[in-house]
This record gives C-alpha cells, structure tokens and sequence, in this order.
C-alpha cells in the first residue's frame, strides 16, 4: 500500500514505481497523475525551451552559477594560456618545456588554475576544463535549466544549514566512523574547489527525457579518480527527512540515532550532483553501468561527500553510481533510517 499514489485530481492509484519518471519517496505536496497534469502543464515551459531561453542570457547563466565573469566566452580569455597549455591538441613537449618534469606532486597550478600532472595511482585527479567555448556553453545552460525546472532556487557548492534546530557543530565526524583521507587527495579536493571558483566545473551536461528524467553525460572523455562533484545541499536530521518528498537525500553523518544522524537535502539549495543516475541493485547488467562511486571523508573536523569516476567515461556516457553503496544487506527498518531506495524498478 505505500507504493501507491492517489491522483488529487482523478483520485486514481498509481504504483510510484511504474510512473515515469519514477517516484522513490511519496510527495509531500499535492500530486497528479500524468493525465491530469496535461491541463496544469499548459503555461509551463519545456525542459528545452528553457535551455533555448537560457542561451540568449547567458548573462543570468553565469550569475546563477556565481562565476567570476559576465559571458561563458570571457573564461577563455581570462585563462586563454592555461587552457592552450592543456587543450587536447596540445602536444605534450609544449607541457614539458613550460612546466618541466621534476614534480612530485599530482597537480601543477598554471597561472590562477590547477590541473592534473604526474597522476598517481588511487590519487584522485583534477577534472580537465572542456576544451571549446560552444561546449562550455551547453554544458552550463543544461546545469542552471535543470536547477531552475526543478524548482531549485539556488546554486550552491558548500553545505548549508538553514534550520536553526540543526547546527553546523552537529556535523562532528568523530561520532562516525569515516574513514581517514589521504594528504594528498585532501589538498586534490581543495584544488578542485578552487578551480570550481574559477569556471571549471565538471566536463558533463545535464539531459532530460519525459520517461527516465534527469540524466547527466560526459562531455569529453574523463579519466578513472576524476573528481566530479561535492553533494551539497541543505542539512537536516535523518528524524526530519520526512518533512521533504525528495528523491535525492544523501547520507552526510550516520551516529546511529535519527536524531542526530544527518543527511542531505538538494532540493531548494545544490548543484547537479542529486541529477546523477542510480543503478538497479537487482540486476547484474545494471550493475556493471556504475562509473562514479561516493565517498565520506572529514575535513576541519566536518563530514563531506564527494563524487569521482571509478572508470574511464567516454565522451557521451552517462554517469551511474550505487544510490546504496553501504548500506546493502540491512533490514527494511535500518535500510529506511539510512535512506535506502528501492531500485528495482530503475533501468
């Protein structure tokens, strides 16, 4: 019986697994069915008229995402060198004689940006900026269109604690057991922000279909470690997740007690990552599509969650991870404390 959801307006029932796209938790708001929405959906503009829209303000694109520049063209006049240094076109002597080759370290900073150099084994690296201006482009109207059409009303990239019966002290790590983060990928992690800041945002595009939803694809080729995104959004208690019908909660803290136990909500404040594809846990084929994996670590003391590719993804992928990754093999009373979904019904 808690699969189904009764139309407002017909008063039908509807299994929440067999809509499209899927309905993981039931609403909290009024819900319609897709044939009572037609009437409702009249004045609402499409998922690709709104990127259209977009694109002849790509002003209010840019402001969105709070980058350091009016137009996504003037992010390569800004660092027209450090990118040529780093197109893909570039041949790597070029690399060789600007930069050298006695560098122990990952990264190289060029200028104002960060960029992979000397990768490592198991060491995450840097995302490379997507090399074309008419990519660049796509890529952050397909963000900010299905931020806004979703009804998000903000870009962020830290976590945010906007009720005050949840503190920001609440997120202590020592109450759980993450594991430790190496040096060197803690100061990859903060690079990677700091590249955020300047314009470099993940090599992907966000793609909407009426039937799956939101799915989000690699725009160029990405290299396995590459960090892709931080899951932010606004916290709250595991106790008071049910006060939002989201589909997107993200474990941040796990104490063991739903009082203090805190999650992430992306639904008013965040970024692209809540629009990554889960995989079906029932089905081998589904399985073998995950290419991201997550990751809970500590930094000043606070618990972060951070998402990197566990393969090489090619240009035109789509990115998938384990919505349950930890939390598999538990009963349905601890799978629903530790924000469990039911994949079974996901492609």
């Amino acid at each position: 019986d808690h699969q189904i959801l009764i139309c407002d307006e017909c008063q039908s029932g509807f299994h929440m697994y067999c809509v499209r796209p899927v309905i993981v938790n039931v609403p909290t708001n009024e819900w319609n069915c897709s044939r009572c929405s037609v009437g409702l959906d009249e004045g609402t503009i499409s998922f690709s008229d709104m990127i259209e829209t977009l694109k002849d303000d790509l002003r209010s694109v840019v402001k969105f995402l709070h980058l350091p520049f009016r137009q996504p063209s003037e992010f390569y006049s800004l660092y027209g060198t450090e990118l040529d240094l780093f197109a893909p076109t570039t041949h790597s002597s070029k690399r060789l004689s600007t930069i050298g080759t006695c560098r122990k370290k990952s990264t190289v900073k060029v200028g104002s940006l960060y960029f992979p150099w000397n990768v490592q084994k198991n060491h995450w690296t840097l995302p490379l900026p997507i090399p074309s201006s008419c990519l660049y482009v796509t890529s952050l109207t397909s963000m900010v269109a299905s931020m806004k059409y979703c009804g998000m009303t903000s870009y962020i990239e830290e976590l945010v604690y906007p009720n005050p019966s949840v503190q920001e002290d609440m997120n202590n790590a020592s109450l759980d057991k993450v594991e430790p983060m190496s040096q060197n990928n803690m100061n990859i992690f903060k690079e990677f922000k700091h590249n955020l800041k300047k314009g470099i945002l993940p090599p992907v595009k966000v793609v909407h279909d009426k039937n799956v939803g939101f799915t989000v694809e690699a725009c160029i080729n990405i290299p396995r470690h590459t960090l892709i995104i931080e899951y932010v959004g606004e916290v709250t208690t595991v106790e008071r997740s049910g006060e939002t019908s989201s589909d997107s909660l993200m474990v941040l803290l796990d104490t063991g007690n739903e009082k203090t136990s805190l999650i992430i909500d992306p639904t008013k404040q965040g970024n692209i990552a809540r629009f990554l594809s889960g995989i079906n846990n029932r089905s081998q084929f589904s399985c073998r599509k995950a290419n991201i994996r997550t990751r809970r670590f500590e930094l000043d003391g606070k618990c972060r969650v951070v998402l990197f590719t566990s393969k090489k993804i090619s240009c035109g992928e789509k990115l998938h991870y384990d919505y349950n990754a930890g939390v598999k093999g538990k009963d349905v009373v601890e799978w629903a404390k530790n924000g469990f979904y039911d994949t079974s019904n996901f492609f």
